[in-house]
């Protein structure tokens, strides 16, 4: 009834507008369609639609992002709220940011001095994309930017790390001095202007051989389709059938599956990836159930293991995760999802808690609206019905390779941190950073910003 009475309040409103002898009806509407429209389909498809504040009739004529934040329900996963469900630009379709956004091609954290000797700000560099400008100028994971050109880098300016003409990046590095730990210039290096830059989620496919076993490795960092990302490319489902052909290939003994900077993506992407994982046992059951509201039909949908992959099928038992704080949505599913088959104790995870999105969205378009509404429209659920991860998935072994002061290894490199300690738990059954955290050198910055946020994903993506 107070849907149907607000539908009348705008409906005495338009009466008045047309009441001086001009029908100005439609300029009402092109001023509040777009947030009525909104409005329709939360209140069918929006997972909370029966907890949708009520509105005043002026909330109409707001931007659409701001309109949306009006309709979301506040106490929503245990009171975490809604932070997920949004609007985007049908201009910037594509999922994968820098696909379509100029960058210079490499990831950072800004943080105060982590010595604590000056009140300078510092760009640690986390990762660097392949055939991007930062990786032609010679840039490093590790790396320490203290310079944009002759800007001092801080937090009003670090937009010019991200996008820009041709620059010069100053370089510089911790090192053991006779006390303490001191600051040491590096370089200045020239880096040319930002581009659109490919993001191919398979960074690393390898296998070690460690004391007797083969190991193998996967860096990967987004659940994408494609350059384009528009949830009908099959470009990455056909090169992750070919990375587990050559991974079986080599039959190892363990995997390492690297989610520390994957921020989640398509639904589709994690089932194809978990039925390569999963015992083999598993295929052609279910691997996660779509658990939607009570006014949708039908209510819930299931997506099962894939049974097509069993060629490229790895048949593990047990599986390590490396997360991080930016693991979050499919990358948690997989984890989440593949537990009923592998058991709690065989789906190991060492890093940080990870994000806690255990929800799906959904896009929705009108062909005369220029952006596509994600409301979040379901629960993702595993076989056992649990998506008991609002809060985060809590490692089994924690390790935060962003508090140490030493160098960041490259990412593959046996001696890098987070692999180190996973090659080790894996042939020996222990773990030195994470059994004995004291005698490792850590930092005490506080970080600022990190870049990782433009890309994070908000929840699992249905297409």
């Amino acid at each position: 009834m107070k849907y149907l009475l607000h539908t009348f309040y705008l409906l005495t409103t338009l009466f008045f507008i047309t009441s001086c002898g001009v029908d100005r009806s439609g300029e009402y509407y092109a001023l509040v369609g777009d947030d009525m429209w909104i409005e329709e389909v939360m209140k069918q498809h929006y997972l909370w639609y029966d907890q949708i504040p009520e509105i005043s009739e002026k909330d109409y004529f707001a931007e659409p992002e701001e309109f949306l934040q009006k309709l979301l329900y506040t106490k929503a996963l245990d009171g975490k709220g809604d932070p997920f469900s949004y609007v985007e630009m049908k201009a910037n379709v594509s999922r994968s940011f820098l696909n379509q956004t100029s960058t210079y091609g490499f990831d950072f954290e800004l943080v105060t001095d982590p010595l604590g000797t000056t009140s300078h700000t510092y760009a640690r560099v986390l990762f660097v994309l392949p055939d991007s400008p930062a990786s032609e100028a010679g840039l490093q994971r590790g790396d320490w930017i203290s310079a944009v050109g002759d800007a001092q880098i801080n937090v009003n300016n670090y937009g010019y790390l991200i996008s820009g003409d041709a620059t010069t990046l100053t370089r510089k590095s911790i090192i053991a001095g006779e006390d303490d730990y001191i600051w040491t210039d590096v370089d200045v290096l020239s880096i040319g202007a930002s581009r659109p830059v490919e993001i191919n989620p398979f960074y690393i496919n390898k296998v070690f051989n460690v004391n007797g076993k083969k190991i193998a490795y996967m860096v990967y960092n987004k659940f994408s389709t494609g350059p384009l990302d528009n949830g009908y490319e099959t470009d990455y489902a056909q090169q992750m059938l070919q990375i587990f052909s050559e991974f079986k290939s080599e039959a190892p003994d363990a995997f390492i599956l690297d989610l520390r900077y994957n921020p989640g993506g398509y639904l589709t992407c994690a089932q194809e990836l978990a039925s390569l994982l999963a015992p083999e046992s598993a295929l052609g059951k279910p691997f996660c159930t779509m658990q939607y509201n009570d006014i949708t039909t039908p209510q819930d949908t299931t997506y099962n293991f894939i049974s097509t992959t069993s060629a490229q099928n790895l048949n593990l038992n047990k599986l390590y995760v490396i997360t991080s704080t930016f693991t979050a949505s499919a990358s948690e599913a997989v984890i989440n999802c593949l537990r009923p088959y592998m058991g709690d104790d065989n789906v190991v995870v060492i890093g940080e808690t990870t994000v806690g999105k255990p929800v799906a969205m959904s896009g929705y378009t009108n062909d005369e609206i220029d952006f596509i509404l994600w409301p979040v429209v379901a629960y993702v659920l595993n076989a056992d019905g649990k998506a008991d991860y609002v809060n985060g998935i809590t490692p089994d072994y924690k390790l935060n390779e962003r508090g140490l002061i030493s160098p960041l290894l490259p990412l593959g490199d046996e001696n890098e941190l987070m692999l180190k300690n996973t090659l080790s738990l894996i042939t020996t059954g222990t773990m030195p950073d994470a059994e004995k955290p004291e005698e490792t050198e850590t930092q005490s910055a506080k970080v600022l910003y990190n870049s990782l946020s433009r890309k994070k994903i908000n929840g699992v993506l249905l297409r």
